[in-house]
């Protein structure tokens, strides 16, 4: 983008948009119509898609991008150790209550009554009592005894259903000794870090060491830029070292699917309040994902209560919303995002006035004391003065974070000349990013571009307030200085 050129903006909803790309979202006109409904953030599935067909993704991403002037960041998902039924009759088998299954290590001995999986640690991992849930939750199984021989466990059926080929297995409370990074994570890992991808998520996390371990994959590996690592929360192990976790992770999760399986599906919205608070307290952006508007593959407007839910969860804090099956293989992807948009923007004035917990984030999550001041002062002086725009020049991204934790009714434009900081941005709440070189210039400089955008994009008008956080040395590290601009 050239410095005179102003890049248009879309509408300045404050909650961020994910959405999951996939066979309903690769074309390139969806892709950019996608971008200009709304999407901050595409969310790659490794669980879903070779390397060549993603990169294919991934360039037409960065040019739309590029050609809109408007940063987009891309999260690559770890599939992780999911664990799946293996090959069942094309029926499928009836599990009836009180029926008795045996899983099996060696798939010549599967039949009607013994299963196998794919995950070749299953047998030793489990014990007698412990529960395992199938088809989604919907059948249920719990351990009886574990051949002496180690060879299989014997299970009785607790809660009757149909289970078919490749359904997905939950072990609620079961500690696992697989890696939460699998060999083909690693794979996807090197290709996410090769094509510089904005944020890696982490599938199936039990607990804060996971998060180091994938942190110390990712710097062995020396990465021309580092991704911010997304936990994602989706088992009870998760929520009972949650403390733990969100000090070593760089955003959350709250993954609905697999934790409304894990979990009693009745405790999942209190869940996920409680995560949302406490990663609002640590000043952790966090995305709330999974069937937010799920009707939608097939229908063209969502029920009330997926609205509703949406709603709730921006009111709660949420920084993002996310859009799974609805983009990826869904019938209206572009209308998902636009309802999303829609319903986002009623419910953030209720989410920007609702009073934010105490910040007791770690260090590293701050800027200097001075800059943290000043970010304060700059959202409460936005505030009195009925301020249209608040502006800051931010190389990390840091200050602009700052800003972001105050939930401020007041939108905040951040300037960067680093497009990773620009694409790392797209997940703050109420933080819309714009690449420039002219923040490493002065700020008459960037203050005279900020107020031509704000003229194009009809977001600013004449005698509009914008209050602008900068440097007294616009070189140096840090804020400490705020002004007040009215538009002429």
């Amino acid at each position: 983008m050239t410095e005179t050129t102003v890049p248009l903006i879309r509408k300045l909803a404050k909650t961020r948009i994910v959405a999951t790309v996939g066979p309903a979202s690769e074309d390139p006109d969806i892709l950019r119509r996608l971008i200009q409904a709304g999407v901050d953030v595409f969310r790659f599935n490794f669980a879903h898609g070779s390397h060549e067909r993603l990169q294919t993704v991934l360039t037409q991403i960065r040019a739309i991008s590029g050609e809109l002037h408007i940063p987009v960041g891309v999260l690559g998902d770890l599939s992780g150790p999911k664990i799946r039924l293996g090959s069942l009759p094309e029926d499928g088998i009836w599990c009836g209550e009180g029926d008795i299954f045996f899983f099996v290590r060696d798939p010549a001995q599967a039949d009607q009554t013994h299963l196998t999986c794919t995950y070749d640690r299953l047998i030793d991992d489990l014990k007698p009592g412990d529960r395992i849930l199938l088809a989604d939750g919907t059948v249920a199984m719990t351990v009886t005894d574990r051949a002496a021989d180690g060879s299989s466990v014997t299970c009785r059926v607790i809660e009757p259903g149909l289970i078919r080929s490749r359904q997905g297995i939950n072990l609620p409370g079961v500690r696992l000794s697989t890696p939460s990074v699998t060999e083909k994570d690693e794979a996807d890992l090197g290709w996410a870090l090769e094509h510089e991808l904005d944020f890696i998520g982490l599938s199936f996390v039990n607990s804060a060491a996971d998060i180091r371990h994938l942190r110390q994959l990712i710097d062995s590996r020396s990465p021309t830029v580092t991704p911010m690592i997304v936990a994602k929360i989706e088992r009870t192990e998760a929520v009972a070292d949650l403390d733990a976790i969100l000090e070593a992770t760089d955003a959350v999760m709250v993954a609905r699917g697999d934790l409304g399986v894990e979990a009693e599906i009745s405790r999942v919205p209190i869940l996920q309040k409680d995560i949302i608070r406490r990663c609002n307290e640590q000043r952790i952006p966090v995305i709330t994902a999974t069937q937010m508007l799920d009707s939608m593959q097939t229908n063209e407007l969502p029920t009330r209560a997926e609205v509703s839910d949406v709603a709730n969860a921006v009111i709660d804090g949420t920084d993002a919303v996310m859009l799974s099956g609805e983009t990826a293989i869904g019938e209206h992807p572009v209308a998902c995002v636009e309802m999303m948009e829609k319903i986002s923007l009623e419910a953030e004035p209720l989410a920007a006035r609702t009073e934010r917990p105490v910040q007791r984030s770690r260090a590293s999550r701050r800027a200097t004391p001075v800059t943290e001041a000043v970010a304060t002062g700059a959202v409460t002086v936005a505030r009195e003065l009925n301020a249209d725009l608040i502006v800051v020049a931010s190389e990390s991204g840091r200050t602009a974070l700052a800003l972001s934790r105050q939930r401020s009714n007041v939108p905040i434009l951040a300037v960067t000349h680093r497009t990773d900081t620009a694409r790392r941005m797209c997940l703050y709440w109420g933080v819309h990013s714009l690449e420039s070189t002219l923040v490493r210039q002065s700020a008459d400089a960037l203050l005279q571009y900020v107020v031509q955008w704000g003229l194009e994009n009809h977001t600013l008008q004449k005698g509009n307030r914008v209050v602008v956080v900068g440097r007294t040395n616009w070189l140096g590290r840090g804020q400490d200085l705020m002004m007040v601009y009215e538009v002429p």
